[in-house]
């Protein structure tokens, strides 16, 4: 009886297999198989502590929610460690119909979509809460659509891109406006930013990120500005002593996806891709609030003093 019951269940098990198979194939031959792509690791490493990337959470969540809705019709593959190309290269893809989506930076979609800019005025916005019911209000609805409708390239899912990007350096700590007069800082080669550290009063200099540590390490600049999570990603809080809080930007990453491929759908479909996209844009969320506190606590652990400026301090920028 027990290896009956054994080769029932074996039996049962191959039937399982070889349907999810069939399914897998029907999937493909129909064009229901989604390609998502993304350039960066899957995880980041804060300290003691490996957690996702906030754009691949984000995908995770919406294979998770569009597989479930669709009862298994669609399949959604994930391409995580740029191997399926840079961010420029995966959404030239999409246009060609190659990939159904990625999950550019704001960067990135702006070569496409230079509205998009308009979310790295410094300074814009005191919380991520207060980013976030833009980005889902009637603005940030009117935006996307009209990104759809001018790119190809429709968003789905909105985060902040691992929290604020803020100042660091090597000489002293910055409390006001005025602690900035007379250091170097490195900067992305970008008119917003270059503008944004001489308004200030400091120097702008445009360095690669590649090269960044070797140059915050032999002087070539004293400091620079990322988020938290980034600037220990690239080990920078080891040659950057003073870390400020000022939260001059607030980064955004998105999952786009073919707006051809969306609007040859029917329109239960299309809403379940949107239902989707909501779960991506919480679960990414979620993922972004808790790295960028992780990632506070981590650097003040490794010896990097860190200030919070006053609201009257922060008034000065």
């Amino acid at each position: 009886m027990k290896r009956t019951g054994k080769r029932i269940i074996s039996m049962l098990l191959c039937v399982l297999l070889a349907s999810a198979l069939s399914t897998t194939a029907l999937a493909a031959e129909d064009g229901k198989v989604l390609k998502l792509a993304f350039t960066d690791s899957p995880t980041l490493v804060i300290g003691d502590m490996t957690i996702y990337h906030p754009s691949y959470a984000a995908m995770l969540a919406f294979k998770g929610a569009f597989e479930k809705s669709t009862g298994g019709e669609y399949s959604v593959e994930l391409y995580p460690n740029g191997v399926l190309g840079d961010a420029a290269s995966t959404m030239e893809q999409m246009l060609t119909g190659t990939i159904t989506g990625s999950t550019p930076a704001d960067g990135a979609l702006s070569a496409f979509a230079p509205d998009i800019q308009v979310f790295t005025i410094p300074y814009l916005f005191d919380n991520p809460t207060i980013a976030y019911d833009v980005l889902d209000g009637d603005f940030g609805r009117q935006l996307f659509e009209k990104i759809a409708a001018e790119t190809g390239f429709r968003v789905v899912a909105s985060y902040d891109n691992g929290g604020y990007r803020n100042f660091t350096n090597s000489k002293r700590e910055i409390r006001t406006a005025a602690d900035m007069e007379g250091l170097n800082i490195r900067v992305q080669d970008s008119p917003v930013y270059l503008e944004m550290v001489e308004a200030l009063g400091a120097s702008a200099t445009p360095v690669a990120f590649l090269e960044l540590y070797s140059a915050l390490q032999t002087g070539v600049v004293d400091g620079q500005e990322n988020s938290c999570v980034t600037t220990l990603g690239a080990s920078l809080d080891e040659v950057q002593p003073y870390c400020t809080l000022d939260g001059h930007l607030l980064g955004l990453a998105f999952l786009v996806i073919s707006d051809t491929w969306y609007q040859g759908l029917d329109a239960d479909t299309q809403a379940k891709v949107d239902e989707a996209g909501r779960e991506a844009t919480i679960a990414a969320r979620g993922i972004c609030r808790y790295a960028e506190a992780l990632a506070v606590d981590t650097m003040v652990a490794n010896g990097v003093q860190v200030y919070s400026p006053t609201a009257e301090e922060l008034e000065t920028f």
